[in-house]
């Protein structure tokens, strides 16, 4: 049996205010999949106008389900890739804001392809409580809730995923006296790990915690080690898949960037110099249309998973035990909360024969 991923985070300065911790640590025959939308908008429409910074926009709750009890709400829909052949063993759901409302930040609604609501009572990630982040008009939180044993008690568990009632501030925060060009964002995200047992073995491990990625809060950059995994040995291709959330990466503004072992790391939709582009992206790198509302611009919250760009093995290479995920910026600010990597490992294939012997006197 190999060692489980182990994770821990080098606190450069006081700005990374809760250290990256491991929430779900497993090596197991699957994947992962991460999905999630915005909870805040002009409307209700989506938002496709990918030149627009969120504090030149009259920001709104978002309310799409139709259900009065609700006073806010946006939905995705759950794919997993082989749907006769998977079991969805952790669901983690995160949700945030850069400023919260006047509802409870730790509770939410939570539904399912299948019934109706569940009442979620999250735990605190972070909470800034009123005190800057970075020096100016960032008061953000995240929470956590492990909503494992609702999600595998549907009768379907593929399909759309509804989460209502996340606490944000509204409004245009560059009409503010004084002005506040941080602007409002929210949204939350639902973290899936699955088995599959024709997939390559894979040692998942998940991260909470909450730093403030800022060139004005002096807290350019954050190193996260990630160890007590091996990959592959040579010549085999090492494969790996990376998820994460954040708040406040405007769509315009460049300079944030995500490097692995010191390799920026890019996809068809998000680019090295502005990887937090305030999108929603998937293991394809195409469009994500089956949300509600599908925006392009998802003014300040960015989530997603990626296909780890590994040419030759250069970014993490055969036999690795160890790697170094960096956030850093040159310019946007933005606040990660939460990250996965899902790396290939060796693990021994079991092949078990039944035989048969007929014994005589």
């Amino acid at each position: 049996c190999l060692s489980r991923g182990l994770g821990d985070v080098y606190k450069r300065q006081s700005q990374n205010f809760v250290p990256f911790t491991p929430r779900f640590n497993q090596d197991l025959k699957g994947d992962i999949v991460l999905i999630g939308n915005n909870i805040l908008g002009p409307d209700n429409n989506a938002f496709n106008d990918n030149t627009v910074y969120n504090h030149n926009v009259d920001m709104r709750y978002i309310d799409i389900d139709g259900d009065a009890s609700t006073f806010s709400s946006s939905s995705a829909d759950l794919v997993i890739p082989d749907p006769n052949c998977y079991r969805i063993i952790h669901a983690g759901l995160y949700w945030g804001a850069v400023t919260n409302g006047a509802a409870p930040i730790t509770n939410v609604k939570f539904r399912g392809p299948t019934g109706g609501y569940n009442d979620i009572v999250g735990t605190v990630v972070f909470d800034a409580n009123g005190t800057s982040v970075d020096g100016g008009d960032s008061f953000p939180y995240a929470c956590y809730a492990d909503v494992t044993s609702i999600v595998t008690s549907l009768g379907t568990d593929l399909g759309t995923y509804t989460v209502a009632n996340v606490s944000s501030a509204e409004g245009q925060t560059d009409s503010y006296n004084p002005y506040n060009g941080t602007g409002h964002s929210a949204g939350w995200s639902l973290f899936i790990v699955y088995e599959n047992p024709t997939l390559p073995g894979k040692s998942i491990t998940s991260f909470d915690g909450f730093s403030a990625i800022s060139l004005a809060g002096g807290n350019p950059a954050l190193d996260i080690p990630v160890s007590g995994f091996r990959t592959v040995p040579a010549p085999a291709p090492v494969r790996a898949n990376f998820a994460f959330a954040t708040l406040e990466g405007d769509s315009p503004i460049l300079g944030d960037q995500l490097l692995l072992n010191g390799v920026n790391l890019s996809t068809a939709d998000r680019p090295a110099t502005n990887f937090f582009n305030s999108s929603v992206t998937q293991l394809s790198a195409t469009p994500v249309n089956n949300r509600n509302p599908n925006s392009t611009n998802t003014l300040g919250f960015d989530t997603g998973v990626m296909v780890v760009p590994n040419p030759g093995n250069t970014v993490i290479a055969n036999d690795a035990t160890s790697g170094t995920v960096r956030l850093e910026t040159s310019g946007d600010t933005y606040f990660p909360y939460f990250y996965a990597l899902a790396v290939d490992i060796i693990e021994p294939n079991i092949v078990l024969t039944k035989i048969c012997l007929l014994y005589t006197s």
